[in-house]
Parts: C-alpha cells; structure tokens; sequence
C-alpha cells in the first residue's frame, strides 16, 4: 500500500513539474516576443499569446500581466482617440482578472497607474483630475506593497515630470525622482526570468534629459 501511495505521489510530482516547465518554456517565449515587439500587430500578437496562457493556467496573474501591458502600449501607440477606449477596456479586463488572483501584487498596482494616463488622453480635460488621483493612488499601493519596486518611483516621476509647476510639478522636482528610481532599478532582481522587469532604459533616458 505505501508502494502504491508513494508511486501516486511520484507521478503526481512529476507531472507537476513538467507542466511547470511547459508554462516557464511559453512564458519565456512570450515575454521574449513582447519585449522585441516594436509595431501595433507585434504587441497584439503578444497579447494574443499571453491570453491563450492565461486561459490555460487560470490561477496565475502574470500572463494576465503581460497581456494588459501589451494592451495598454497599443493604446498609447492607438492614433484614433475613438479607439482607445476598447482598447484600454480590454486591458483593465486582464487587469481585474489578476486582481481577483491576488490583491497584494506591487507590478499589479503599477502596472494600473500605468494605464490610467492612457485615459487621460482621450480627454484631458475631463478626465485629468480624476486619474490622475487614481494613478496616483495606484502608485503609493503599489509602494506600500513593494518599496523596491521601481517601476513604482518611474511612473510617480513621470507623472511630476508632466505636472504643472504651479502644482509641485516639473523638470527639477521630477529629477530627483528619477534618480531614486534610477538607483531602485539599478538594486532591483526580478523574482524569476519571467517577472516583470521594464522601465529602467525609458527611466535613464527621461533622466538624461533633464
């Protein structure tokens, strides 16, 4: 009997570990795909990958990740005001999905400061106020949960980099943000191959400018 139980547990083992490294092996190639991509269709196509993950691995927030994050670049790159809408709507969708996964990932709160400017665009004066203290509320959780998180301290010094002087924003208040999430980058170690790991050369060229 023990025989048996230990030749169950075996192959329960086993066929845990494969299917783990069948995702890592997707994901990697993925993520690889997504960070070479350049064009609306690349990142679509990325986002389209991740999605088909997701669905297969229902319990695990990162393919969910990466295909928001792809979404969200597309808006940005998206030129017709009218499409960004959908766009950024199938983004936050993926969004959620990861959120209802776990509620106290730091990329996950990151990343959704990072769509709300996208937003803004569509209508920046309707819509300023209003995300921009939603993001800027995403940003402080996203800290809150992970100080090391540089992602975190790059969206925050963006966003004062395009604020108004006359509201605490600007190039020299920017600056030393900058720095901050240029030494935050500079320390950081991605949990795995897999994890997320953007901003530091968009970081150090805003930097570099001012």
């Amino acid at each position: 009997m023990k025989t048996l139980i230990t030749i169950l547990i075996t192959i329960i083992c086993f066929g845990s570990l494969a299917s783990d490294a069948k995702y890592k092996e997707a994901m990697s190639k993925a993520v690889e795909k997504l960070n070479h991509a350049s064009s609306v269709d690349d990142f679509m196509a990325a986002a389209n990958i991740f999605e088909r993950i997701s669905q297969t691995e229902q319990e695990l927030w990162l393919p969910l990740y990466y295909a928001a994050q792809s979404y969200i670049v597309v808006s940005f790159m998206e030129q017709d005001i009218s499409k960004k809408d959908p766009i950024l709507d199938k983004a936050q969708q993926f969004l959620d999905k990861a959120f209802s996964l776990t509620k106290n990932e730091s990329e996950l709160y990151a990343l959704q400061a990072f769509l709300y400017p996208s937003r803004i665009t569509v209508d920046p004066m309707g819509r300023g106020m209003e995300y921009i203290e939603k993001m800027n509320q995403a940003i402080e959780d996203a800290i809150r949960l992970n100080p090391d998180n540089p992602r975190s301290y790059y969206l925050r010094a963006v966003t004062t980099l395009n604020m108004p002087e006359e509201f605490g924003g600007g190039a020299v208040a920017a600056k030393p943000i900058f720095e901050l999430a240029q030494k935050k980058f500079d320390e950081f170690q991605p949990e795995s191959s897999i994890s997320p790991n953007w901003g530091k050369e968009q970081n150090y060229e805003e930097l570099s400018k001012l």
